[in-house]
């Protein structure tokens, strides 16, 4: 019992009743798919058998370790929602399959994302020879491929959008208080800024002479989703806090 009320406290995030109390066969599934898709981006390379081979290798874990933390970042507000709202009707089952279909079509392409475009940057720094496996010849190339990861990134958060979205129509049906409905406000926002910041990405990367600078754009996501949480939720929770006084 003790140990039960312990880890419920370390697992718990303070804002939100965790409905999803129980693992369900989606998630089970989607953990499978998402160890996949770990797996599938960090082994998918050849056996080093020469010395090159083995410094290829050691270099190529920077950008692998950069596609594995974007992974992991989704796998975590995957593994949130079905935590606070603990949903499994029809259109989460299949807003997750879509999910799911869109991290395994992804994992090959986002290792070889980050690991051409380290590998174009250190060719401007004259070590093209580094990781010479990996052939991006020009800047329009980087363009490319900096487009194609803000198409990912918008992608995979239209899809959290919509079940963010779903969450909130649910509201009542779930019994969400009032921060709790803050923090669904807030997430739907927040992944429709991703989407918006990861076409506009995409966009200046293939079009524009900003080419892979573009891909900086993607780091005006996270003051943006700050600014929302700090839009929506900070009153949210200052009536919460008034509400459980008076109580």
């Amino acid at each position: 019992m003790i140990r039960q009320s312990f880890t419920e406290q370390l697992d718990h995030d303070p804002d939100f009743e965790w409905r999803g109390h129980q693992v369900t066969r989606i998630e089970n599934l989607s953990d499978i798919v998402f160890a996949l898709a770990f797996s599938m981006m960090v082994t998918a390379s050849d056996i080093p058998f020469t010395f090159q081979g083995i410094k290829t290798y050691l270099v190529s874990l920077v950008p692998i370790s950069i596609a594995f933390a974007f992974m992991l970042s989704m796998w975590n507000r995957h593994f949130l929602f079905f935590r606070r709202y603990g949903l499994a009707d029809n259109r989460i089952v299949w807003l997750n399959a879509l999910l799911l279909l869109t991290i395994l079509s992804i994992a090959y392409p986002m290792r070889f994302i980050f690991e051409s475009l380290f590998a174009w940057i250190l060719s401007l720094f004259g070590n093209s020879s580094v990781m010479q496996q990996i052939e991006v010849d020009t800047y329009r190339q980087a363009g490319e491929i900096i487009a194609y990861f803000g198409l990912i990134f918008a992608v995979l958060n239209t899809i959290q959008a919509q079940m963010y979205m779903h969450a909130l129509t649910k509201s009542e049906l779930l019994n969400l208080n009032a921060l709790e409905r803050a923090h669904t406000s807030s997430a739907i926002w927040a992944a429709r800024i991703d989407v918006l910041v990861g076409l506009v990405c995409a966009g200046l990367a293939y079009f524009t002479i900003l080419g892979p600078f573009a891909g900086f754009i993607i780091n005006l996501a996270f003051p943006a989703n700050w600014l929302i949480k700090r839009t929506i939720l900070a009153p949210a929770r200052e009536i919460q806090f008034a509400d459980n006084k008076a109580g």
